[in-house]
């Protein structure tokens, strides 16, 4: 059904692609640490979930709708963008209160947590084409292209689960060595930090 030398090189590759610290990782950190570890564990769920989705819509080639028809992408970018730039405000508005001696905001309910971390994995719609474009490399021509990528996607995403995880669990630990409304000030200003530059990132590439 699929070739191991291939399957275990997909593996490795995935492991080192998902590994590497980016917007993601700096994101569960954040929540980790701020709130501890449940929630960095639902913000890793929720952006899983929202890989799912993408990758799912790679596999019904809905992906290969997102290349030709442009409008539809630059709309789910710019929505993206603007979702991640709410975000960066909350995280700004956050670390002011701390910094002025006020009640911190409340720890997110754990189902917006969840659902924060579907919209910020949705907000970047070039991750389909690249599921597009990493997935096929590791296909086969001895089997069927079908059953290899879905075991390929769901390989993927529960290597990025068990990762991600990991960085949840890893920073959730320091919760109370972060307590200190000074370094809980600074994580909010880097969240805020990771957000807009996320968001100016995808209207920067609007174009492309």
């Amino acid at each position: 059904m699929i070739e191991l030398p291939l399957f275990f090189g997909f593996l490795l590759a995935s492991a080192i692609l998902i590994a590497i610290p980016g917007p993601n990782v700096m994101m569960i950190a954040a929540q980790s640490a701020l709130h501890g570890r449940r929630a960095g564990l639902l913000v890793v769920l929720g952006l899983t979930t929202g890989q799912a989705i993408q990758v799912a819509l790679v596999l019904t080639g809905l992906s290969a709708i997102l290349t030709v028809w442009g409008a539809a992408y630059g709309v789910l970018k710019v929505l993206g963008a603007l979702y991640l730039f709410w975000l960066a405000s909350r995280a700004f508005k956050q670390a002011r209160m701390v910094a002025g001696g006020g009640e911190s905001m409340p720890t997110p309910a754990f189902g917006h947590l969840f659902r924060r971390g579907i919209l910020v994995a949705l907000a970047n719609p070039k991750t389909m084409l690249f599921h597009a474009a990493f997935l096929p490399q590791f296909v086969s021509s001895d089997f069927a292209a079908v059953p290899q990528l879905m075991i390929l996607a769901i390989s993927f995403l529960l290597t990025a689960l068990s990762l991600d995880s990991l960085w949840a669990l890893g920073f959730g630990s320091f919760r109370r060595v972060l307590g200190h409304y000074k370094l809980r000030n600074g994580l909010n200003w880097a969240s805020g930090m990771v957000y807009l530059v996320m968001g100016g990132f995808a209207l920067s590439r609007r174009s492309s």
